[in-house]
């Protein structure tokens, strides 16, 4: 495929029109070959004016190649292209919840987007309203359940392990019930009739901060009450993979003991 060619197709065609919002953004992603399906375009709120990023969810199956990246930049030199390669295995480990939760056509509540994890869980859905013509909510006040059929958790495997190892150390046995009554809290809705989704319930907390530039150190705090959070500080320096088989044990049973 000669880019050249169809940048220069796509530039004397218009001119005189200037390539601004979101439309215009995907339909010059389109034009150059890329599948903007698996690229999110996330519009961040900054002091003196509005930020686009373009994030690369999938290198391959977006075509979003170095030389495509280039061409994008030759005509949106404001607009940043993120390639990261912790960006993309944050989406894949998501997307493996997402493939089996999201319906077509859904209107779904995300949490308000009023910090940077807030943003980052966004980034990751919002292609999805290309995928599965999904419609995306932000909750405020003013919502009700009439206006959406699931919300989105911000739960992730880190706070997930934690439920489960504080219902086994309390010796009450693993309530299944916990991660739903946790959006409950985060929508301040009753969510009971209403299916919720969760993300990140597969990606550490580690990933997550790495990417987003926070710094934090998991070590075992022999003072602390919460001895969930010092056992998972323990056995992250021995065996990194563990949440994830406590996650893969605790799923095995909530599937085969409900």
């Amino acid at each position: 495929m000669d880019l050249n060619f169809l940048s220069n197709f796509v530039i004397e065609n218009n001119e005189e029109k200037e390539l601004d919002g979101k439309k215009e953004i995907l339909k010059f992603l389109k034009q150059i070959g890329v599948d903007s399906r698996f690229v999110s375009v996330y519009q961040h709120d900054c002091e003196d004016e509005d930020s686009i990023k373009l994030y690369i969810e999938n290198l391959r199956f977006s075509k979003f190649s170095k030389k495509r990246i280039n061409l994008f930049n030759k005509y949106y030199p404001n607009i940043g292209v993120v390639r990261s390669s912790l960006f993309q295995k944050i989406c894949q480990r998501s997307s493996k919840t997402l493939a089996n939760s999201l319906n077509p056509k859904d209107t779904v509540l995300i949490p308000n987007i009023n910090d940077a994890y807030a943003e980052l869980l966004y980034i990751v859905l919002e292609p999805y309203s290309r995928k599965y013509g999904i419609d995306f909510v932000e909750y405020d006040d003013k919502i009700s359940l009439s206006d959406f059929d699931a919300a989105v958790s911000s739960l992730n495997l880190n706070q997930e392990v934690n439920l489960i190892l504080t219902d086994i150390f309390d010796g009450n046995g693993i309530n299944w019930n916990r991660k739903f009554e946790d959006a409950n809290g985060i929508y301040d809705l009753d969510l009971s009739d209403k299916k919720i989704i969760f993300p990140f319930i597969n990606v550490p907390k580690e990933w997550i901060n790495d990417f987003l530039g926070i710094r934090e150190e998991y070590s075992v705090d022999y003072q602390s009450e919460d001895i969930a959070s010092s056992f998972m500080g323990f056995l992250t320096d021995i065996n990194p993979q563990f949440k994830e088989n406590v996650l893969a044990a605790s799923s095995f049973l909530e599937n085969n003991q409900k």
